[in-house]
């Protein structure tokens, strides 16, 4: 009499592979992409190092040395000193706290106007699609440096103005894009299983929409951050920006272009550090863009 068969054991080889989430993909493409990861590292250690030196040395960007003047880089000043004998590294960095503070909160500013806005008129549609897309049109035709510049000029110049003009003006483009998404993804299994349920417009905004268009919104607010900090540094460029003895970079690269023949240093550096991170945060964007590519993860 033969023994029963026994059953079949799973071998290591043979067990279920964990199934990944997308955004669990979208980071493991993201970590191939070397350029997007380096471009990161440097936004992230340039941040720390800009917000922390306004912490360490709160008044030491604007210690003035008269009898030192202007010199060119040496060991006490690494990145030299201006006209007024401050430390040109110190500036850069306090500028870089400036510039960046800028970037990323007139790009919340339009993140957060750009996404409801454009997920009400693409989910709602209809005469309030039409009504608020040729809003969008109007304002698109209104010259945007001149009314940030007229705000600066009405309200006064204060930063904090300056974050709310800038975003106020920079979110047409989110809210275009997020409507054309929120258009396609109404039209999915799942918007109409939740409308089968009956839950309300608002319901299906909040919990379904908006959170299925943030990779998108992740994707292009990263392409924001530098347009965002290079109309800043155009405005501080002629005067409307962060006024002195606060500094930056805007400001930095105009005091340096005023005497880049005697003092070139005075350019050269906030040139650097203002071009990096511009370069850091597209290499980022573009690698975030190819990371959350739906499409990608069937390759």
């Amino acid at each position: 009499m033969t023994a029963a068969p026994q059953p079949a054991t799973l071998r290591p080889t043979d067990e279920i592979e964990a199934g990944h989430s997308l955004w669990q993909d979208a980071w493991h493409r993201l970590r191939k992409n070397k350029m997007a990861v380096l471009g990161g590292i440097f936004i992230i250690l340039l941040t720390i190092a800009s917000f922390v030196t306004p912490l360490v040395a709160s008044d030491y960007y604007k210690h003035q040395n008269l009898d030192l003047g202007a010199t060119p880089p040496s060991h006490a000043h690494w990145f030299g000193t201006d006209q007024l004998g401050r430390d040109l590294l110190a500036r850069v960095l306090y500028g870089g706290c400036i510039s960046l503070s800028v970037g990323i909160a007139a790009t919340v500013v339009s993140v957060v106007i750009g996404v409801l806005y454009g997920t009400i008129s693409g989910y709602i549609g209809g005469r309030l699609d039409v009504i608020m897309m040729r809003a969008v049109d109007i304002l698109y035709s209104l010259p945007f440096v001149m009314f940030v510049i007229l705000l600066m000029v009405i309200f006064g110049r204060n930063i904090i103005l300056l974050f709310m003009a800038i975003g106020a003006v920079e979110w047409l483009d989110m809210a275009r894009i997020v409507r054309g998404q929120v258009q396609s993804l109404k039209k999915q299994e799942f918007i109409e299983a939740a409308l089968a349920l009956g839950l309300r417009k608002r319901r299906i905004i909040l919990r379904h929409m908006i959170p299925n268009v943030l990779g998108i919104v992740i994707i292009y607010s990263t392409l924001i951050v530098p347009s965002v900090m290079l109309l800043e540094s155009f405005l501080s460029f002629l005067g409307f920006g962060v006024q002195p003895p606060m500094s930056s970079w805007g400001t930095l690269i105009n005091e340096g272009a005023k005497s880049m023949e005697e003092c070139p240093w005075l350019l050269i550096f906030p040139g650097l550090f203002f071009s990096a991170s511009l370069f850091s945060l597209n290499f980022l964007g573009d690698g975030l863009r190819d990371a959350l590519d739906v499409r990608a993860s069937k390759d």
